[in-house]
């Protein structure tokens, strides 16, 4: 090994000094921290907040920087309310409809909108759907009648996985059920314009008699509907090919049946006895945006055509009339249709 030359080692011993100062130095003096880092935070960024969506869920976001004053993921954005906004503007201003501004701030039609209030206001036409337990992708997209690549492409979903209380845009979909304002006026009493001439005769209000023992049912389900009987009943026959609805009977009843129940808020549109097509004794009661449900095979009927009743009110007594097979087939036939479609009444209930 041929040695090292005086030239070679003064050079060694200087690149040594210089690495065991550099070291010394680093150890004991701070980092250094540019003065842009620790200034102030614009007090006006840090109250913004919006609305994100991240895999699927609706949160309020941490302050956001300028950069980051807009839509962020393109999802949503919470709106707050000025003088002079109208939900007419807001359309104008974003890009959707009235309809769906109201929809996902469940404002019914003519609620008036408030300075300061918050309103939730979605990237596009749709609504926002709540996941309940059990559902999924596929039961959701039915329901809506969406297909399931819209609704994962909306959220943003790498998966079909999703959670109960999980929160979707809904892309183009409408509500199941939109309640509708009701509006109560008076008649004045006609005035007698001449002495002495007799008054119209008034019309006698119309009393409606109900039997049921339970008037409402005492274990309300969470379904988009109620589940039409008992929370004692089960399924008899599912939907399926030649039997587009459910059939559903009361165990705790045996024989003698049990209580039916409106599945929504609605008008009742049919309600007559006899055969009806294998039907029996049957009640439709339409609920409003193109729902409608139907009870078949009812014992008695507890409403007639024009009531108004409510979810969960009872409204027949169940029954095996029309096409039943034997005297223990006591049960309901539920139907759920949807424009005139019928569907699978499952999507509903659970």
């Amino acid at each position: 090994m041929t040695p090292l030359s005086p030239t070679h080692r003064w050079l060694i011993k200087r690149i040594r000094v210089a690495c065991i100062v550099t070291f010394a130095l680093g150890a004991f003096l701070p980092p250094y921290i540019p003065k842009a880092a620790l200034a102030q935070q614009d007090p006006s960024l840090a109250t913004q907040k919006f609305l994100l969506v991240e895999d699927g869920f609706l949160k309020k976001t941490s302050p956001l920087t300028r950069q980051g004053a807009r839509r962020a993921y393109a999802k949503g954005t919470i709106h707050t309310v000025k003088d002079g906004d109208s939900l007419e503007r807001l359309s104008r201003w974003y890009p959707v409809s009235v309809e769906t501004i109201r929809w996902a701030n469940n404002l019914q039609a003519g609620t008036p909108i408030r300075p300061g209030d918050e309103l939730l206001i979605l990237p596009v036409d749709g609504i926002l759907h709540t996941v309940s337990r059990g559902q999924t992708i596929s039961r959701i997209a039915q329901l809506y009648d969406i297909s399931m690549s819209n609704i994962l492409n909306q959220n943003e979903l790498k998966s079909e996985f999703i959670m109960a209380g999980q929160q979707l845009i809904i892309p183009g979909g409408r509500p199941i059920i939109e309640k509708q304002v009701q509006v109560v006026t008076v008649d004045e009493e006609p005035k007698d314009e001449e002495p002495g001439k007799p008054k119209p005769p008034t019309k006698k209000p119309v009393e409606v008699v109900v039997k049921p023992t339970a008037p409402f049912t005492p274990t309300p389900s969470a379904g988009v509907l109620q589940t039409p009987c008992a929370s004692t009943c089960y399924y008899t026959q599912h939907y399926h090919a030649g039997h587009y609805a459910v059939d559903m009977q009361d165990k705790s009843g045996g024989n003698l049946g049990g209580p039916i129940y409106a599945a929504e808020e609605g008008t009742v549109i049919r309600a007559d006895t006899g055969w009806n097509g294998g039907y029996g004794n049957v009640i439709e009661v339409d609920h409003g945006n193109g729902l409608v449900t139907l009870y078949g095979h009812n014992k008695e009927l507890y409403v007639k055509e024009g009531d108004r009743v409510q979810r969960g009110q009872s409204i027949a007594w169940m029954g095996n009339t029309g096409l039943v097979y034997g005297a223990t087939g006591i049960h309901v036939h539920f139907e759920v249709r949807v424009s005139g479609i019928k569907k699978n009444p499952r999507l509903y209930l659970e």
